[in-house]
């Protein structure tokens, strides 16, 4: 037994040292043993060993006292007699040494058990209340659950509420609509006639009004149709009272004024007193009605009855103003001069509409100012009415011309200008007025042209010539001034006074034209001056035409052409003051296409009486219709033409006046030329020396005589110096041009001793004559 422990503790310090050899730990290995070992040393084991082995010491000391246990230190004397006492006593030995060893760790497991006890009851505990809090939790989520819906249930019944409540509202708000019908009917039925206030109209007009658009608004509602047929009934009704109330007021003022004014005496600051302060202060609430009835003007009934009340209150104006606006018309129509009752009538009557204007912009703020017309209108009627007759009997272009100037210029433009909106309601009778006298002053004009310019018959073509101007001035004046006669009884027989001389030279229907066309300018409408204008200068040409042609048969033909271009210049440059059109455009039907079918007709080759398309009328009527030509008649055009022409036909007679012999001889040498003959020029009958010396001094001898003569006739018709030089000029170059071709043909075709045989001008001498005629 002894040898055996010892060579188990040998054997197990070599299996341990075998283990080192043969699993050697590394030095990382051995450093973390090193660190463990360092907390192990800490550890508070060494302190329980400490206690236990105090505790195995006292427990050994009281086994050897009292407990009979055997005392180590005594074993340790003790005799061993064999070596079953040894290990008996080493068992026992060891036994208490080992129970010496647990006893400790038995302690501390005993503590560790308890602890473990207490922890686990503590974590019953906690798990009680973690269970606990989660019921906890559960109630207090059904709690806020429960608690949400009570108060949705709360606001959803509270807005149900106030929806009922609203509901209720609306419902007593809709049924006040049904309930208003008898109230107001009975206040209007209060109210009607003259005994009601502006303000209970205007409350109850609104309040009706607001109950026939919500039933119209709402056709779904029970007996609504019935409702709104009452209410419209009732409507009408109600504005019937206000019409009523209304009209009395108007009628109530229209008879206090009449009371004042018959009361008291009569004058400009009475009547204006009377006219309009007195019956403006008469009715001093309507004004209220009337605004509440033009807000509603959207409303066909309110605009009817807006227009009535309107009519109604021009009534009775008119009814107070129209004795005294006639009375004072009738005054001014004393003095027997229209101008001057124009004038007077006019500016009375612009004075009555501007406080007329006033009073209505009173009474009806918001209304159109047309509407006033129903008042200004039969006033203004009344000066039209006194007026008419005098310009129907007018026949003086002058008279009618300064009334249409008095019309235009002096009312129209300079009193309405800065009154425009005041006087709007004036202006349409202002300018029918005006269109009345521009159509008498229409008729004049064609009436003077027909008899002064048209039908106009010199006594002698003689007279018109200007040599014979002084001699016959009367018997000229007398016909131009047959207008001036006519006239006599108007005062205005002085029209062709303070004319130039050059004007009183023309011949008298250019003058009456030019005169008339002066005087109507600017009185009467563009288009319509413009289609009178060329009316006017086509005959006045025509009739400058015919009075040549008399002058052509009895005096002569440059007399005759002279006079053409003298008076035709004259309208020519006395037209260019007129901004007019004098064209027009016209329509004419062409049938002489259709007279080879009426030949045919005629011959019988086409039957009147055939059925189908060879009828000879069915041919006419849809093959040959008559055409349309369109044409643009300009007088002052045709004016330039014939004026271009005379002075052409002026210009080529001169020339054959002076060298007409050489130009016969010229014509006759080109036809010769022509014919290729060989025969030389001056083996000709016609240009023999002789003959051509015989031309020539005919020639020198009507430069000397003749051609003075046709310029002197020249400047007696035409005084403008410019206007000779454009006539002479080429007759000028036609004479040089004569002389210059028969000096080449004396030249090319003749010999040097019948050069100097034929006494031709030369040219320089040619042109100092020229020259000193011009």
């Amino acid at each position: 037994m002894d040898s055996g422990r010892p060579s188990a503790i040998t054997s197990g310090y070599s299996v341990a040292q075998l283990w080192e050899r043969n699993a050697p730990l590394t030095a990382e290995q051995q450093n973390v043993v090193d660190l463990l070992s360092q907390p192990c040393s800490r550890w508070p084991f060494q302190e329980v060993e400490e206690s236990l082995d105090e505790s195995v010491s006292g427990q050994v000391e009281e086994s050897k006292k009292g407990n009979g246990g055997v005392d180590i230190s005594l074993m340790d004397a003790a005799k061993f007699s064999n070596s079953e006492e040894f290990y008996k006593w080493f068992s026992e030995a060891e036994a208490m040494y080992l129970s010496e060893k647990e006893s400790k760790f038995k302690e501390y497991e005993d503590g560790l058990s308890e602890h473990s006890q207490s922890i686990s009851s503590i974590l019953h505990c906690i798990d009680g209340a973690f269970k606990q809090f989660e019921s906890l939790k559960m109630q207090q989520l059904n709690v806020r659950s429960k608690t949400a819906t009570i108060q949705s249930t709360c606001d959803r019944l509270s807005k149900e509420g106030e929806q009922l409540e609203e509901f209720a509202n609306q419902l007593k708000s809709k049924l006040s609509f049904f309930d208003d019908l008898h109230r107001l009917g009975n206040e209007i039925s209060l109210e009607g006639g003259n005994r009601g206030s502006a303000d209970g109209f205007i409350e109850s007009m609104a309040k009706i009004d607001e109950c026939v658009a919500y039933l119209q608004s709402n056709p779904q509602y029970a007996d609504s149709a019935a409702y709104l047929t009452k209410f419209r009934s009732l409507q009408h009704k109600a504005m019937s009272s206000v019409k009523q109330f209304v009209s009395s007021a108007f009628a109530k003022a229209t008879s206090e004024a009449q009371k004042a004014r018959a009361g008291q005496g009569q004058g400009a600051a009475v009547e204006a007193t009377l006219l309009y302060v007195k019956f403006k202060a008469a009715v001093p609430d309507i004004h209220k009605v009337i605004e509440a009835i033009q807000s509603r003007l959207s409303s066909q009934h309110y605009s009817r009855l807006m227009h009535d009340l309107q009519g109604y209150y021009a009534e009775k104006r008119i009814e107070l103003l129209s004795d005294i606006v006639e009375e004072q018309l009738y005054n001014y129509q004393s003095s027997n001069d229209l101008p001057m009752l124009t004038r007077l009538g006019c500016a009375y009557l612009v004075q009555v509409t501007q406080t007329e204007y006033q009073l209505f912009q009173h009474f009806f703020p918001a209304s159109d100012v047309v509407a006033l017309s129903q008042v200004v209108d039969p006033l203004c009627t009344i000066l039209y009415d006194i007026l008419r007759p005098y310009f129907i009997n007018v026949k003086s272009i002058t008279s009618l011309c300064q009334i249409i100037n008095i019309l235009k210029v002096e009312i129209l433009d300079e009193q309405f200008q800065d009154k425009e909106e005041a006087l709007a309601s004036m202006r349409p009778i202002m300018e029918q007025i005006v269109a009345d006298v521009q159509g008498r002053l229409v008729y004049a004009m064609q009436h003077f042209i027909r008899d002064e310019v048209t039908l106009y018959i010199p006594s002698s073509p003689e007279d018109l010539l200007p040599q014979s101007e002084q001699a016959n001035s009367d018997n000229a004046g007398g016909e131009s001034s047959k207008e001036g006669e006519s006239e006599s009884d108007q005062g205005n027989g002085h029209e062709d006074q303070g004319q130039d001389k050059h004007f009183s030279r023309l011949y008298p229907p250019v003058q009456n034209t030019l005169l008339c066309l002066s005087k109507t300018y600017g009185c009467l409408e563009a288009k319509t001056f413009g289609g009178l204008a060329q009316e006017t200068i086509q005959n006045c040409t025509d009739s400058c035409v015919q009075a040549s042609q008399e002058i052509a048969k009895s005096v002569g033909l440059l007399d005759s052409q002279l006079f053409l271009i003298q008076n035709l210049l004259a309208l020519r440059e006395q037209l260019g003051m007129f901004d007019v059109d004098f064209g027009s455009d016209e329509m004419e039907l062409d049938f002489t296409h259709m007279r080879d079918h009426l030949r045919r007709i005629l011959r019988g080759e086409s039957s009147l009486f055939a059925v189908g398309a060879s009828n000879a009328v069915f041919q006419l009527m849809n093959t040959v219709r008559p055409r349309v030509h369109k044409m643009h008649v300009d007088s002052k055009k045709d004016l330039e033409k014939r004026l271009k022409a005379s002075c052409e036909s002026y210009i080529m007679a001169v020339t054959k006046l002076a060298v007409d012999p050489m130009l016969s001889f010229i014509t006759k040498v080109t036809a010769t030329k022509v014919a290729n003959t060989k025969k030389p020029l001056k083996d000709h009958a016609f240009a023999t020396p002789s003959r051509l010396v015989e031309i020539v001094k005919t020639v020198a001898e009507a430069l000397e005589s003749n051609l003075p003569e046709a310029i002197r006739k020249m400047k007696v018709y035409v005084n403008s110096p410019n206007t000779q030089t454009v006539l002479f000029k080429p007759i000028k170059s036609n004479i040089a041009e004569a002389h210059g071709q028969i000096a080449r043909l004396l030249e090319t075709e003749y010999d040097a001793e019948t050069i100097q045989m034929v006494p031709l001008t030369p040219p320089q001498r040619l042109m100092a004559i020229l020259d000193a005629l011009s």
